[in-house]
């Protein structure tokens, strides 16, 4: 008896849990990986980290390599290889390689696409030195392009995570640093008590942001000189594109398979898309929100790692279930860690929620203990329940170790009582008597 194939689309996170997940419950299955890269499981978030150190090789980001999968799990992974069409009738992909097409057929599919740069309709976008950073071949071209003499001023468009982590993995490289914005603040969605705190750090190590900012060209000869707003011309050896992400959906919705409202493949619990037997996992899917009780566009690695091993799972015919997610993300502006969980006041507002805030400012550790920061934590509850909805946060220290703490209460149902009841660690390198989450919940209670 011939036996069962599973192909997968897509070689990082979500692609390779996956077809990790199903081999391993699965012995007898075979199993291909089409990559269009020229890597595969590697740690994408660390790129800037990495850019920022010239002496680690870029392959330090890789997890495992196309021969371990080979050789130690007996799944077999083609790199450099174009998937153009999904036949779902046929239950087969076309694949391209090097101008060459294949037809593969499959008893199971896992597209695992994730998503793409937002694309700028600009000129001058395809000069040299102008860079997006999303897969590791970006990050090996960045840090190539780095070595050059005489690189001077950077110009990163976008202030999210990744265009404040760049900016500085760009101070690290020693260059003058621009980020734009069309917004006034970054990182965007963040309230004005972040954002300050944000914008004072950027201040303090020189990078200027300019916020409501349009560009409107990127101009160069050999390679980019400047970058033309509507405020003004900035000189520029280096820029960087980094005005979001699009869920990567084409293939997808070529072959019929049902988009959800958020523009992401639509998926139940078990990962599984409108059409039998394929399976999505990844950037490139929705994510069910617990909070807003819908599916949503929230690119992260760890639900992409999640979400591919219940893909995986399933294909070997588990009845595993993706929990949902309450979006928590984190970031490190230079000295500053800022992260947020949850629902913007927005966000809760447009679910039909009572929203209201409260926002404190506290130690990071007791009072008398050296080394202490400051933190801000900013909650975001329901009035007329006093259900805890979101929270901002940012400080100079151990601002995860409370975000994780809140994404717990949010995940749970928490109210605000519930947060102020917790009891929380104490000892005074770690901690005041009373956390600062402790502070903000017990203000909120004040307030509801």
């Amino acid at each position: 008896m011939t036996n069962k194939r599973l192909l997968v689309i897509g070689g990082v996170a979500a692609g390779m849990s996956a077809a990790s997940q199903a081999k391993r419950r699965m012995p007898e299955l075979e199993v291909l990986v089409f990559e269009q890269g020229d890597y595969v499981s590697y740690g994408a978030c660390g790129m800037p980290y990495n850019i920022a150190d010239p002496r680690r090789a870029i392959e330090d980001l890789v997890v495992i390599t196309p021969e371990r999968f080979r050789s130690e799990r007996n799944i077999e992974v083609r790199l450099r290889h174009r998937v153009e069409e999904i036949d779902v009738k046929k239950q087969r992909i076309s694949v391209r390689r090097e101008g060459a097409l294949e037809w593969f057929s499959y008893d199971w599919l896992v597209i695992a696409t994730g998503c793409r740069p937002r694309e700028l309709a600009l000129p001058g976008v395809r000069i040299e030195g102008v860079f997006s950073l999303h897969h590791l071949d970006d990050a090996a071209r960045i840090k190539r392009y780095l070595l050059q003499p005489g690189l001077k001023k950077a110009v990163v468009v976008g202030g999210g995570h990744i265009g404040l982590e760049m900016a500085e993995a760009l101070c690290l490289r020693g260059l003058e640093v621009v980020v734009l914005d069309r917004l006034a603040a970054t990182p965007p969605g963040y309230p004005e008590e972040i954002t300050r705190l944000v914008k004072t750090e950027l201040e303090r190590k020189r990078v200027r942001f300019l916020g409501q900012a349009t560009v409107k060209a990127i101009e160069g000869r050999e390679r980019v000189e400047r970058v033309v707003t509507d405020q003004s011309v900035l000189d520029a050896d280096f820029v960087l594109l980094a005005a979001g992400v699009v869920p990567a959906v084409e293939l997808a919705r070529q072959a019929g398979i049902e988009i959800g409202p958020s523009g992401a493949i639509k998926v139940n619990p078990f990962q599984e898309t409108s059409t039998p037997g394929v399976f999505s996992a990844g950037d490139c899917c929705e994510a069910w929100h617990l909070l807003l009780g819908r599916g949503e566009f929230i690119p992260r690695g760890t639900t992409a790692n999640k979400q591919g091993r219940i893909a995986g799972a399933n294909v070997a015919g588990a009845q595993e279930k993706f929990s949902g997610v309450v979006g928590t993300s984190i970031t490190k502006v230079f000295d500053l860690e800022v992260g947020h969980t949850g629902l913007f006041e927005e966000q809760a507002r447009s679910a039909g929620y009572q929203p209201a805030t409260v926002s404190i400012t506290a130690s990071t550790r007791a009072h008398a203990y050296p080394g202490a920061r400051k933190i801000t934590v900013r909650l975001v509850f329901d009035r007329s329940s006093g259900k805890l909805l979101g929270g901002q946060l940012a400080g100079g220290e151990f601002v995860a170790k409370r975000l994780d703490v809140l994404a717990a209460a949010l995940q749970s149902g928490w109210t605000v009582e519930d947060l102020a009841r917790l009891d929380a660690s104490y000892a005074p390198p770690f901690a005041p008597v009373w956390d600062p989450l402790l502070v903000a919940a017990n203000q909120a209670r004040k307030e509801g």
